[in-house]
Order: structure tokens, then C-alpha cells, then sequence
């Protein structure tokens, strides 16, 4: 897991071959904090163009100087951030072809199974991946990101002959001036949908690189030539995989359904540094470390939380770990003002782009505590929420489909799940309203911030179903915004994380299976439920309510309304272009508006983006 930078220009531009070296150590102290271990810089001279290749490497597979980067293999070379979790399977079919192996990287693997099979290898990969390759004979440079964008990559264009890519995407921002994306901004006010898999980022002239996406740049004339394809087609792999399960029993389904996260869970442990894993109270955290115990004596766990606190997570968490022996570690910190302080611009800079809620500080508090216990990989459960249809919405989209299709027994059995559901969470129904905002209100008015944003139509179409709706999450909705609040949380603080629902066999699986197959009995994600029987205790495995990550320590009155509004004061005259003509900020933004409106606190986070948008760590 790391940080990858490259700069390309003309071979006849003065200006940059001068300027270069600064340049790349400038971008490789932005990235240190994705890879604090070590870095490598090369340079490349092509016929028409210099290519300068960067790393900032966070060691966990072969942590000697045999997976330093970039790597060179043949007229190879590559800068990579990521892990092939099939990187010894890959690694065996490699030797059987006569290759041979310096270290034990998956870094090595990469570059000789390019080298093997073309461009076509990414297909075999199981990972998360985003990397820059270099073919020095047929001067092509390829940017590859993984199925699910789980990993980071930005390129940014200067005329018809320079190029910078990274994986931040604020460097690449401030190295061309680039404006803010206010589409971007106003899109993530709106839907609280911060990344979609469009190209796009933060800053309108940085492009990101699509999940399962290949952008090859040709190098062989005077100019930049670009042809983008996309590798991997989650829609027509779970149209594949609904093909394969069609006959198959329910026992069957079940069966695959464990052998699949089994091995998803267990090809995350291969690593060369301490590795512990995330404990949220929940049934996907909860079956993750249910899997790991069995590998790994003496497991760690970490959660936001205390044991002793009933309006926390903590006291699950505790009852859950003695149960498994779980060495569990809480992060429920008392902060004084500059603390708070302190951590509100730490996390500002590691997110590097705009944010709601006080979840996402919360997240970064728990990949601090985790690096200062000296772990390296953190197993989380990002992902089985949209696979296995846990979240609320489903059960209405699932309704939806029973009606459009005219099954009256379905229809009747996803009512009275839903019903069931919500008389379990009844306490959280002011939530619920809030959130329902995002999907029913047309007229829907910021409080702060001048910006409209396009339609979007959360409830998805009626004709794609449950499944449809779920690859929406998957591809725009949900996890992309969810995958970079985590990228950036654990990457600021070093530490990576490996999520196992997000391995593509188990999400092609979750989205083939019918719907009354993970909605059932008042119950989403019902087949891992049902598969954790006996492994998962049953306080966790057959609880209704869904907590979310929860954050009720009283931030905002001890310091984060105090932080957030000195940034944004201190800068009024930068963002009164984004404001609403004559708002009354010093009223709009006290403790009591922030606390007892979300949705002003999350445009006070986006104001204090906007106030410093090239913040970094």
C-alpha cells in the first residue's frame, strides 16, 4: 500500500527538466504519509518524452529492499499502490511458465504477469490496484485502477505534451491551478454522494481514472495520445453469475456463499506485518474476526467505543470479543479544544477533498490508535451492506420488484419484513427522516452554500430490481464515497486496510442471488446471517437495529463548532462567492444550528474545504 506519482513532458521542455526534480520531491513529501517506509524516484528518456516514475512505499508484502518501486522487469517498469491478495497462485502460474523470482512481492508479480499475458493479467488479478506501467520499446504508459476503485489514481493534462498523475488528487490541483469542481460540491451536498465512477474529482481540470478502467497514453509522437477501456464489466458478470447459479439448491447457494467469504477473509491475512481487524458491534465486522480467530491466535481488535458505555457500540463489542478471544482495543478519547482543533485539520488534510458528519473524523481517530499500536493492516467491513442488501432502502426496492412482477407471496413477505424492521427501530426514526431527505425532497434548499445541484434518482429504476439498485451502490451511490473516506483515513495514518465484501467473486455472488434470498424475516443480508450460525453469536447475527458508526461524544460543543468556524471566518472573503446572497453565517453556524441540523454541519465541512482546497498532509 503506498503512494504513486509521475510527471511526463517533452523531451525539448527546458523549463520542466529543471523544474522536475523539485517537483517529484515536493509530490513524494505530499505522499509520505501514504508511504512512510521508503520512496524511489526513475527517469525514463523516450524518443519524444521524458518519463520520471515515483513511489512512496508503505512495506507489508516483502518489506525488504526487494519490493522497493518503482520496479523494473525487462522493458518494464511500474509504480504501484495496492494488493493482489491471489498474488501467490499468480506467482506459482508464473513459474510453471519459467519465470523467476527475485523477492516475494506481489509487486514482482504484476510486472512479470503483464509481461506474460499482456494487459489481459488484470482479469486474474484479486485485489485492490492502482498503478502506472511503463513499456520502454513500444513507448505506451498504462494507468490501471482495480474493478471497484478501492485505490486512488488522478492524471491531469497541461496542453498536448505534460501530464502528471498521482494518487492525490489535490497535488495534481495545485500543480495546475486547477478551479473546484463546484458540481462536484454541490452533487455531494445534495445526495451526500461525494464520488461517483465518473472520471471526475474535486478539481475540473484533475480526471480520475475509472474503477476497472485503463487509460493507455501513447508516446510515440510529438503529442499525447489518450484511448480509455473499460476491463471490467461488474453488470455483465453478475448477469454470468446469475447464469451459473440458476439451478443450483439453496443448501448449494449457501455453501458457495461461505467457501466465497471464507476464502475472501483469508486471502486478506497474507501479509508480512501485524495485521488486526474492526470491530463495530455489527454482523459484518463480527463475521470478518468470527473467520480471522481461526487463522490467528491472539487477534486484535479495534472499535469506536467504550465497554462501559450503553450509548456506544463498546459494550457489544466487548460481549463479542471475550466470546472469541479478541484482544479488544476502544477509542473513545477526551479531547480539550486544541486537540479537537488539531484533529479536525488532520483530517481535513488526509481526506484531501470534501466531507460529511463527524463519522469520517471518527474513522481517522480509530486508524490513529490503530498505527500507534504498531499495526500496519486493519480488516474491515466496508461493502456488505450493498452486497447482501442491508441497508432500509432494499427493502423497499425489493417490494417494488415483487409488485412490478407481479409475485403477491413476495410482495407480502417484504412488507412484513420491512414492517418488522422498522418496529425494531422505532428509537431511530428521527434518523431515518433526515436521511429520507436525499431520496423524496425535489425542493430540497442548502442552508449555507449558493449551489444546485443536477437530479439524481436514489431510488434507482423500477425495472432493475433489487440487483440493479445494489449495483448502483456499488458502481455511483455508496461505496465509491465510502472507499475514499476510508483510503484517505487509514492511508493518513499509514496503516492499510483490506475489505474482504469487497472481494469481486463475493459481490458478483451478493448481486446474483434473489432478493428473498438476503431479505427475509424482518432481516437484511439474511444468507450470511444464516451462514454464521454458530460462528457469529446470535446477540449480533440476529439483531434487527443497525447502528451505523456511531459518534456521541458531544465534539462539536468541545471544539469542532470553534475549529470549523475560525477556518471558515478566517477565509469569509474567499468563500462569499459560495455562499447564499446575505446569509446571516455568524447565526447559521453556531454550536446549536450545527448540532441540531446535519445538514448544516455537513456544509460547514464543505465551507472549510473550500477554504483551504490544497490542504495536505
Amino acid at each position: 500500500m503506498c503512494g504513486v506519482l509521475g510527471l511526463i513532458y517533452a523531451s525539448d521542455d527546458r523549463v520542466l527538466e529543471n523544474d522536475s526534480a523539485e517537483i517529484l520531491k515536493e509530490g513524494l513529501r505530499n505522499l509520505r504519509f501514504r508511504g512512510p517506509d521508503g520512496s524511489g524516484i526513475s527517469r525514463n528518456e523516450l524518443s519524444n518524452f521524458k518519463v520520471c516514475l515515483a513511489h512512496s512505499r508503505l512495506s507489508v508484502v516483502d518489506i525488504s529492499e526487494l519490493g522497493s518501486q518503482p520496479m523494473s522487469y525487462g522493458n518494464f517498469e511500474i509504480t504501484y499502490n495496492g494488493e493482489i491478495y491471489n498474488f501467490l497462485e499468480l506467482r506459482s502460474e508464473l513459474k510453471n511458465l519459467g519465470y523467476v523470482f527475485n523477492g516475494t512481492s506481489d509487486t514482482e508479480v504484476i510486472i512479470k504477469s503483464w509481461d506474460a499475458w499482456g494487459m489481459d493479467c488484470v482479469n486474474r488479478f484479486n485485489g485492490m490496484f492502482a498503478f502506472a506501467l511503463l513499456d520502454k520499446i513500444s513507448q505506451r504508459l498504462w494507468l490501471v485502477r482495480d474493478r471497484f476503485g478501492v485505490k486512488p489514481l488522478f492524471y491531469g493534462v497541461v496542453g498536448q505534451n505534460k501530464l502528471m498523475f498521482s494518487s492525490s488528487a489535490s497535488f495534481i490541483g495545485e500543480f495546475l491551478n486547477s478551479k473546484v469542481n463546484l458540481r462536484y460540491c454541490s452533487r455531494a451536498i445534495r445526495y451526500k454522494v461525494f464520488e461517483t465512477e465518473a472520471c471526475e474529482s474535486p478539481f475540473e481540470e484533475v480526471r480520475s481514472v475509472k474503477p476497472g478502467s485503463v487509460v493507455q497514453i501513447d508516446l510515440n509522437s510529438q503529442s499525447l495520445c489518450f484511448t480509455e477501456n473499460i476491463w471490467y464489466d461488474l453488470s455483465a458478470a453478475v448477469e454470468f453469475k446469475k447464469k451459473e447459479l440458476e439451478n443450483k439448491s439453496a443448501s448449494s447457494i449457501q455453501e458457495e456463499c461461505l467457501s466465497l467469504f471464507t476464502s475472501a477473509v483469508k486471502m486478506r491475512l497474507r501479509t508480512d506485518v501485524p495485521l488486526a481487524v474492526s470491530l463495530s458491534g455489527g454482523l459484518d465486522s463480527s463475521s470478518i474476526a468470527a473467520i480471522t480467530t481461526n487463522d490467528i491466535e491472539g487477534l486484535a481488535g479495534f472499535s469506536f467505543g467504550h465497554p462501559d458505555n450503553i450509548t456506544t457500540e463498546g459494550p457489544t463489542v466487548d460481549r463479542f470479543a471475550k466470546s472469541k478471544a479478541i484482544r479488544a482495543n476502544y477509542i473513545w478519547p477526551s479531547y480539550d479544544e486544541i486537540e479537537i482543533n488539531e484533529m479536525v485539520n488532520q483530517v481535513l488534510a488526509a481526506q484531501e477533498a470534501p466531507f460529511g458528519g463527524l463519522s469520517v473524523m471518527a474513522q481517522h481517530q480509530v486508524y490513529k490508535a490503530v498505527a500507534d499500536s504498531g499495526f500496519k493492516v486493519l480488516l474491515g467491513g466496508q461493502g456488505g451492506d450493498e452486497i447482501f442488501a442491508g441497508y432500509r432502502k432494499f427493502f423497499i426496492v425489493a417490494i417494488r420488484e415483487a409488485l412490478v412482477e407481479k409475485n403477491v407471496n413476495n410482495s407480502i413477505d417484504f412488507f412484513f419484513s420491512l414492517v418488522r424492521l422498522l418496529l425494531a427501530e422505532i428509537g431511530f426514526m428521527g434518523t431515518y427522516v433526515t436521511a429520507l431527505k436525499r431520496y423524496t425532497s425535489p425542493d430540497y434548499k442548502n442552508n449555507l452554500l449558493n449551489l444546485e445541484s443536477e437530479s439524481f434518482n436514489l431510488w434507482g429504476t423500477r425495472e432493475g430490481g433489487v440487483s440493479g439498485r445494489q449495483m448502483e451502490d456499488i458502481k455511483k451511490f455508496s461505496i465509491p464515497t465510502l472507499l475514499r473516506f476510508e483510503d484517505r483515513n487509514s492511508m493518513g495514518n499509514g496503516v492499510e486496510s483490506r475489505l474482504p465484501f469487497m472481494d469481486y467473486r463475493l459481490v458478483e455472488f451478493g448481486l446474483a442471488i434473489s432478493a428473498n434470498v438476503k431479505i427475509k424475516s424482518g432481516y437484511g443480508k439474511w444468507i450470511l446471517r444464516d451462514i454464521m450460525k454458530g460462528r457469529v453469536p446470535d446477540f449480533i447475527r440476529l439483531e434487527r437495529k443497525k447502528r451505523g458508526f456511531d459518534v456521541t461524544k458531544n465534539w462539536i460543543n468541545e471544539g469542532v463548532g470553534n475549529s470549523l468556524r475560525d477556518i471558515i471566518f478566517s477565509k469569509r472573503e474567499v468563500l462569499e462567492e459560495y455562499l447564499i446572497p446575505g446569509i446571516d453565517l455568524e447565526r447559521s453556524l453556531s454550536n446549536k444550528a450545527m448540532e441540531s441540523n446535519r445538514l448544516v454541519l455537513d456544509e460547514a465541512l464543505m465551507l472549510a474545504w473550500l477554504a483551504n482546497p490544497y490542504l495536505r498532509n
